[in-house]
């Protein structure tokens, strides 16, 4: 109610806070600073990692189409030396920058002086952190780095001809730098397979990637360039063993993205994505894409299947827990397929047939206790390898419920299996105890 006596409605509003304010401040001085030279300066508000870019023109006003990409920080609390700044910036920025192939500038703006300061983020990785901090990559949240305080942004042409000489052969000095791909510090394959048939070469791999690159879609966008042309460039073949090699390149290069194992085990990439040699061919691993990126022709598709993830995740047993509940199906599987080979070989198979049709229930009953719990990690293999004998014993049973006597297909469909599943059990067994 007001002093007048009227109802007032009041709504909820989001804040513009401080926070908000300051990086607003930042972005006008800098674009600011940009423009008064005549260069543009574009904000990109999806990216993660970068805030804007800027393009140089020349004096005639004609554009050079060179970039130079920027990330703006802003402080009310800036730690100033005699001839430094001190930082802590992102890791997460840093290992962006770190496979990036455009030149990345890092802008930090004072708000209580209104000035700003930059640094070449490459350049600074490759000369000061490689040699200071070789282990900067091992952090986990932030890196310390000097900005000099002589990289003022400001109207001069000092920092203008800085700019533009980052831009003009900023790519160029970053790929001498990167004496080896850096990219490699942050995935690793994890299966790679030849998938062609008569008529196209496909390959498919499945990547690790380090939890960092896959919380921003900027860095994942920049690690599937570089891991899209090295499955290509790996030329691998299902051959390869019979001597055959393989020159062309293939015609569909197809890549599922994981950033923990239990995505993998599950198979529940974060992205997936589609490399088509002849851009004219069609798509056959991913029809509708979230995104393309153009100059390589790669389909990219999100995934969202964190949800899952969790569930499978917060639901899976300890080693302890998991180890009890089939201790008794385990013993049970291993008795069952040594017996039932002893039976098989006698010379009255009518005891085989008959035992068989009395443990039906047993064979059941231990196979569906195995869907009942998710086992850890560790005992992941051991659980596939229980569940394809509780399996076969189980389809045997059928089988023999169903009148099935030719004993050269039972041999040949189960019993042939049982010494291969006794002799994987008992190895995963001592590999996890």
């Amino acid at each position: 109610m007001n002093k007048k006596g009227k109802a007032v409605l009041y709504l909820n509003r989001s804040q513009y806070d401080e926070k908000s304010i300051n990086e607003g401040k930042s972005r006008r001085f800098f674009e600011g600073v940009i423009e008064e030279n005549g260069w543009k300066y574009r904000v990109q508000d999806k990216d993660n990692d970068i805030d804007g870019e800027i393009e140089v023109f020349s004096m005639v006003g004609e554009t050079t189409a060179k970039i130079v990409k920027v990330q703006l920080k802003s402080t009310t609390s800036v730690k100033k030396g005699k001839e430094l700044i001190t930082f802590d910036c992102p890791v997460k920025f840093l290992n962006f920058c770190d496979v990036c192939d455009i030149p990345v500038i890092i802008v930090l703006y004072d708000v209580e002086e209104k000035r700003a300061y930059w640094l070449w983020t490459q350049q600074y990785i490759f000369k000061v952190l490689e040699k200071n901090n070789g282990n900067w990559r091992n952090n986990t949240s932030s890196v310390t780095i000097k900005i000099p305080i002589e990289n003022e942004v400001s109207e001069e042409s000092c920092f203008y001809d800085e700019i533009k000489g980052i831009s003009i052969n900023g790519i160029n000095e970053i790929q001498q730098w990167r004496k080896q791909d850096t990219s490699e510090h942050y995935f690793t394959i994890l299966e790679e397979k030849d998938d062609s048939n008569f008529n196209n070469r496909r390959i498919s791999a499945k990547i690790y990637l380090e939890r960092s690159f896959a919380t921003s879609r900027d860095s994942t966008i920049e690690l599937i360039k570089k891991i899209n042309a090295k499955i290509k460039n790996n030329r691998y073949n299902k051959r390869i063993l019979e001597g055959r090699s393989v020159k062309s390149e293939p015609d569909y290069v197809w890549l599922s993205f994981y950033d923990d194992l239990i995505q993998f085990e599950y198979g529940l990439p974060f992205c997936r994505t589609e490399w088509i040699n002849r851009k004219n061919s069609p798509s056959l691993f991913i029809k509708d894409y979230d995104q393309l990126i153009g100059e390589d022709n790669i389909r990219v598709k999100w995934e969202y299947n964190r949800p899952l993830q969790d569930y499978l995740l917060l639901n899976s047993t300890s080693k302890t827990y998991y180890l009890e509940g089939v201790r008794e199906a385990l013993l049970f599987a291993k008795s069952e397929l040594e017996l039932l080979q002893k039976l098989f070989a006698e010379e009255d198979i009518s005891n085989f047939y008959n035992y068989i049709i009395g443990k039906r229930g047993e064979y059941s009953s231990n196979y569906i206790l195995l869907s009942d719990c998710l086992p850890p990690y560790e005992c992941k293999t051991l659980h596939r390898a229980l569940e394809a004998a509780l399996g076969d014993l189980d389809n045997l049973a059928i089988a023999i419920e169903g009148n099935e006597r030719n004993k050269q297909y039972l041999n040949y469909q189960f019993i042939s299996e049982f010494y291969k599943h006794l002799v994987i059990l008992n190895y995963e067994i001592e590999k996890i105890l």
